[in-house]
């Protein structure tokens, strides 16, 4: 894969700041794009639909989850997740289970071995990733570590900001 350098801003600025913010956007947006691509090409690749597939990551990366959750979490309806959650069960990657603190609910959850498909679907990713922070020093990587964390943080503030429903 071509390095690419970061987006150049168009005009000139009299703060670096500013011209770095906008790359950092533009660079940001394309990053987000990417990502929603290889999402894609990874569905392709399990034999799952895109939205199946959010669902198995979403699990993987944040553990067992009421449906409601994961609705809130996919903007999906809680009838769509049902669906989601069926044909994952069907394919024997989840399992309901009561859940620990509300007897009322039930928690989704991979079960055992189904973490070992994010390998197969994406052959060769974590060597990709080791590979693309190599040349970066520890004290670089911990600033780009502190920055995904962060930005991490900033978007789920913004996720978490409703907007108000469309009359219609």
């Amino acid at each position: 894969m071509e390095h690419r350098e970061p987006h150049e801003p168009e005009g000139e600025t009299t703060d670096p700041r500013t011209g770095l913010y906008t790359a950092l956007q533009t660079d940001g947006q394309q990053l987000a794009v990417q990502l929603v691509r290889l999402l894609h090409r990874m569905s392709e690749r399990s034999g799952m639909n895109p939205t199946d597939f959010q669902c198995y990551t979403l699990l993987r990366v944040a553990g067992s989850m009421t449906p409601g959750e994961i609705a809130d979490s996919l903007c999906l309806s809680t009838g769509s997740v049902t669906g989601v959650i069926d044909r994952m069960e069907a394919h024997g990657l989840v399992e309901r289970t009561p859940h620990p603190l509300d007897r009322r609910k039930v928690a989704v959850r991979l079960v055992k071995g189904a973490e070992r498909r994010a390998t197969e679907i994406a052959p060769g990713m974590r060597d990709a990733m080791i590979a693309l922070h190599e040349d970066y020093s520890v004290d670089e990587l911990k600033v780009i570590a502190d920055w995904v964390s962060r930005a991490n943080d900033t978007l789920e503030g913004l996720i978490a900001q409703r907007s108000p429903r469309r009359a219609g």
